[in-house]
Order: structure tokens, then C-alpha cells, then sequence
């Protein structure tokens, strides 16, 4: 049984690195990959962080990057997820909303880029590493086709049940 997808707290993510393609289903939060972008964020428009530079909730890591994704990929191991298994849930419907099931993040290690069509006002591509590209678009048909878990039978699950696009 994996972590399911709930909107606005548990997010399905796509990372590629090393050319290979890997599903995970985590927390939101760690995926602001520069959290000192994202603190200085909230410090410039007044907010008090009570320990700007305690990074424990993500591992001790503030940036996640091509240096470093190694050993991140290797504490988030056990939120992997396959390609059978998100299509398994999507089937049997094992979700509150279709919104659950569709893709937030697009993270490529390889050509450092960030790509997110998160649907609430988080902004991950505004805190991507320095000399990453952070975009804000819809990926889903970037995604090689093995990868596509809402495909089956040449069908799109999300514009069947949604008209979702």
C-alpha cells in the first residue's frame, strides 16, 4: 500500500534523473527545491520563522539539487511509486477527487528543471536552485507514454472522468 494522493497535501511527482523516470507520492513540502528562496520569501513579506535554518523536516537538505538528489531520492525511497500502482488506483477509483490523481510536479535532475501545474498558489517553480529553470505549465503530455498511468487503452482516464485538460 502506498501513500495515497489527497489534494493540497500528499502530491504525485515525476522525477527523471539519470535519463530513468520515477513516481512518488509525498508530502508537498519537501518539494520547494531552495527553501532559503522560500524563507526569504515569507522574511521579506514579514513573516517570523521561528528557526530559519533548521532544515530537519527535509532531511537537513535546504537545496535539492543534481549535487545532492542521490541521497534525497535514497530518504524518499520508500514514497516511490509505480507506474501499476497509480493506474490500479485511478481504476478502482481509490481517491476523493480525480484532482488527486493528476500530476503536480515534473522534476528533472537532468536538465535541472522544475515543471509544476499545482493548482493551489504554492509557486514551486519560483524556488528552484540557481541555474535551474522553474516553470509554471501543464507537462502531462511531456511525460513518455510508459509513464502515462491515466492512458489505458488509448483512453484518458482524467478527460473521461473530469474533461479535465
Amino acid at each position: 500500500m502506498f501513500n495515497k494522493p489527497k489534494y493540497a497535501e500528499n502530491i504525485i511527482v515525476l522525477v527523471k534523473y539519470n535519463t530513468s523516470y520515477r513516481w512518488f507520492v509525498t508530502d508537498k513540502e519537501i518539494w520547494f527545491l531552495d527553501l532559503n528562496k522560500l524563507i526569504s520569501s515569507y522574511l521579506e513579506k514579514g513573516f517570523e520563522i521561528p528557526n530559519p535554518d533548521d532544515f530537519s523536516d527535509r532531511f537537513d537538505m535546504a537545496v535539492v539539487n543534481e549535487d545532492n538528489v542521490e541521497d534525497f531520492l535514497h530518504e524518499i525511497r520508500e514514497l516511490e511509486v509505480s507506474n501499476e500502482e497509480l493506474r490500479k488506483s485511478l481504476v478502482h477509483r481509490e481517491y476523493s477527487h480525480i484532482s488527486d490523481m493528476i500530476p503536480s510536479l515534473y522534476v528533472d535532475f537532468d536538465d535541472k528543471k522544475l515543471t509544476s501545474f499545482y493548482p493551489e498558489p504554492a509557486s514551486y517553480e519560483l524556488y528552484v536552485p540557481n541555474g535551474w529553470l522553474g516553470k509554471y505549465e501543464q507537462f502531462m503530455e511531456n511525460i513518455p507514454v510508459d509513464y502515462q498511468y491515466w492512458i489505458i487503452t488509448g483512453e484518458n482516464l482524467f478527460l473521461k472522468e473530469n474533461n479535465y485538460e
